[in-house]
């Protein structure tokens, strides 16, 4: 009796700690365009892998990250707005326009080691969560020697996942790809978080030279340099890179497949901003990386959960990078943090079909861009349309170096004018005023810091820009982040 009551109390105590929690794995893409894949458009490149994962889940047509890339990493591991965490620059690059109309807020470049992130929440949770590639929310990363990589991310409480190597694998697409799937396969007892962060497809070009010479052969140019030139599109290094993207998305479904896990296995696919326009075409999006227009912030996103989600869906409702902390909240059976405001929501709903209901979201981009030709601005989408508020000034022409003096706001409807060609503001003037109110209301409730007019202003220097790869106090801003 005693033998059979402890294999009851055994039996039933193992069924309060089993965990059936899926498994999450997020890749995030660096650079990759809203129509870098062939289910997006892309006519250069095929990319099966990418499309099949697409076919047996949902893809969602309107998805939004911010126009570059440490914002976009900011708002998806806090799953708050740079209006909120004035997250809002990247974090190694400082770019100051002395003589501009107007002052642009100083950016936070640093996440706090003790600040809530998705990753932290889960692990509390139970999860292991493991992190490998681009970080990017730190100014102090480029610093950071080798031996000391994991204790560094310990701090956000992530663990280092390590690459498989090979020569022919510069940028470790593939490497990180199986870095990954050894990750899941080392303790299948939890579940796993693996944030899976490409620093492909991101200049500089690199790719296997086979599939590089692919492309050669096929007639397109190969690039003279590792950062490419507007001149040689379209170009063959690009393309691979691409290519070489979606073999890898390959290798990690089919080792996904392989391991035979009763766990399943959610993989979410984004891009943290839109294409860089030097080396890549984005019509029918305008414009390109760093810009407030749908090339700089549009991205591709899909979502695999065969378990779950019904395959083949095509969801044009509109999301943001700031929703998929609470998305994955959702997914890993987690509460929110207590007394702690999300901007983003839970986009589950539009996939199984549950009640969804947002009316508007909000993207603050209050920096100068000079490269991108990006001028302090904000943005918010409502429905199929989209109004853009310039502060003070904005460039007309991107390929032009002149910066035209005077605040403004452009309205656009996104479902029939998607490549943003006919503002709206002086023909639908009551819509343009009512969106203007709502993305003010929007930043003042969550204190952004906002550009100012600039006593200094001279429109004969108004473009020249001092620019630094790294903030000098950032050595200082380590030192103080460890006591």
């Amino acid at each position: 009796m005693k033998f059979l009551l402890s294999l009851f109390f055994l039996a039933f105590s193992s069924s309060l700690i089993a965990d059936n929690r899926p498994n999450i794995v997020f890749v995030l893409i660096d650079d990759l365009g809203w129509n870098g894949l062939s289910s997006y458009g892309n006519q250069y490149v095929n990319t099966p892998h990418l499309d099949k994962l697409a076919e047996q889940g949902a893809r969602f047509t309107d998805a939004y990250g911010m126009s570059q890339c440490s914002p976009a990493r900011f708002a998806f591991l806090t799953g708050q707005s740079a209006a909120r965490t004035n997250h809002t620059a990247v974090c190694l690059e400082k770019h100051v326009l002395p003589h501009a109309r107007m002052i642009q807020p100083e950016s936070n470049r640093m996440l706090a080691h003790d600040a809530v992130n998705i990753g932290r929440e889960l692990k509390k949770s139970g999860y292991r969560v493991g992190v490998i590639g681009k970080w990017h929310v730190d100014v102090n990363e480029k610093r950071l020697r080798p031996e000391m990589k994991d204790a560094y991310l310990a701090q956000w409480g992530f663990e280092t996942i390590t690459p498989e190597r090979s020569e022919d694998d510069k940028k470790l697409v593939m490497g990180s790809t199986l870095g990954v799937l050894n990750y899941l396969k080392q303790d299948q007892s939890k579940p796993t978080f693996a944030y899976l962060a490409h620093r492909t497809v991101h200049t500089g070009l690199e790719a296997p030279k086979n599939i590089i010479q692919k492309y050669v052969d096929m007639g397109y140019n190969k690039s003279a340099s590792k950062g490419g030139k507007s001149s040689e599109k379209p170009i063959a290094d690009y393309f691979a890179m691409i290519d070489y993207l979606d073999l890898s998305i390959g290798t990690l479904m089919k080792g996904i497949e392989a391991m035979k896990s009763e766990r399943e296995t959610v993989v979410i696919f984004m891009s943290d901003n839109g294409g860089l326009s030097r080396v890549w075409d984005n019509e029918p999006l305008r414009r390109g990386k760093g810009s407030e227009y749908e090339a700089g912030i549009r991205v591709p996103f899909i979502v695999h959960w065969p378990e779950k989600i019904k395959a083949g869906q095509t969801i044009t409702e509109p999301v943001h990078i700031t929703d998929l902390f609470p998305t994955f909240l959702n997914i890993a059976q987690t509460p929110a943090p207590k007394n702690y405001p999300l901007d983003g929501v839970n986009i589950m709903p539009l996939m199984t079909g549950g009640d969804f209901k947002r009316d508007f979201f909000c993207i603050h981009l209050p920096v100068y861009i000079p490269h991108y030709a990006h001028t302090p601005s904000s943005i918010i989408r409502m429905g199929d349309f989209k109004l853009i508020k310039f502060y003070g000034d904005y460039q007309q022409d991107p390929n032009e170096k002149v910066i035209t003096p005077g605040a403004k706001v452009e309205l656009y409807n996104l479902r029939s004018d998607l490549s943003e060609k006919n503002d709206l503001s002086q023909s639908m003037p009551e819509k343009a005023k009512e969106m203007e109110l709502k993305l003010m209301n929007w930043l003042a409730e969550r204190k952004a810091h906002m550009p100012k007019i600039n006593p200094n202003y001279d429109p004969e220097k108004a473009t020249d820009s001092i620019a630094s790869k790294v903030d000098t106090f950032g050595k200082i801003a380590y030192k103080n982040s460890k006591k």
